[in-house]
């Protein structure tokens, strides 16, 4: 094997807990397998620790009046158990350390009723810090691995900068928004409001469909449709092959 072939082996091992159960796979001499392990583990709860602490910055302005912030969770026991089997960066592992700190959270004393939205948005948020997979290649227009579209109860386009400054929300900011997550494969994160034509077309989106059948399905025009998967495409949230159009 290259050095490359033998370095993305030793990192495949230390990301993939699966990998690590399978012995024969074992990239390293077996007398360092413990120490791997072991380090392995220290790599994903640091890695982990500090995207929720990042994702979850809101609710952590908050921590005088619920007590908890989102890092907890990363010292917990049910968190040793997701280090014997998670792939660190991958959707699925990000969405258990996701419902992890939004169960913390939420067991907390509520600093208002908007109080689960601001957890719903800074979950979603964290899977695109949390999630560096790719998809599969495609033929048709396919969302990104991570992203995701989210209507909220609540203005938190108007709410987030009020507590980012630290102060409180008054009043009852009750306004439907739709937001928009994604990430780019240079790991910029996009959160943006869309409307509901923007919407309806990501939402179309399977990744067996062509434009024509996204455009059909969405009830736009097809031109529309090439439009906004094209736009969606510059923040990470469709992935449009060479010949889709």
């Amino acid at each position: 094997m290259s050095d490359r072939a033998v370095q993305d082996e030793v990192i495949r091992y230390l990301a993939d807990a699966k990998v690590r159960a399978q012995k024969s796979q074992c990239p390293i001499g077996s007398g360092e397998a413990a120490k791997a392990s072991q380090f392995a583990h220290f790599l994903a709860r640091r890695y982990y620790r500090d995207r929720l602490g990042r994702s979850f910055r809101y609710s952590h302005r908050l921590c005088g009046q619920t007590g908890r912030v989102a890092e907890q969770v990363a010292d917990a026991e049910e968190f040793d158990r997701f280090l014997s089997e998670c792939v660190m960066g991958s959707l699925a592992s990000a969405r258990q350390v996701a419902e992890m700190a939004r169960a913390h959270l939420s067991a907390a004393v509520q600093p208002g009723p908007w109080w689960p939205a601001l957890l719903d948005y800074e979950c979603a948020y964290f899977l695109q810090a949390a999630t560096a997979e790719r998809g599969d290649a495609s033929d048709r227009p396919s969302r990104g691995v991570s992203a995701l579209c989210r209507r909220f109860d609540w203005a938190l386009p108007e709410m987030l900068p009020v507590l980012r400054a630290g102060d409180a929300i008054h009043g009852d900011p009750r306004q439907e928004a739709v937001l928009l997550f994604s990430r780019t494969h240079a790991g910029r994160i996009f959160v943006v409001e869309v409307e509901a034509m923007a919407e309806r077309i990501f939402r179309a989106i399977d990744g067996a469909s062509t434009v024509d059948e996204i455009a059909a399905t969405a009830g736009v025009s097809v031109e529309q449709a090439r439009q906004t998967l094209q736009t969606l495409s510059g923040i990470g949230a469709v992935i449009i092959p060479d010949d889709a159009f």
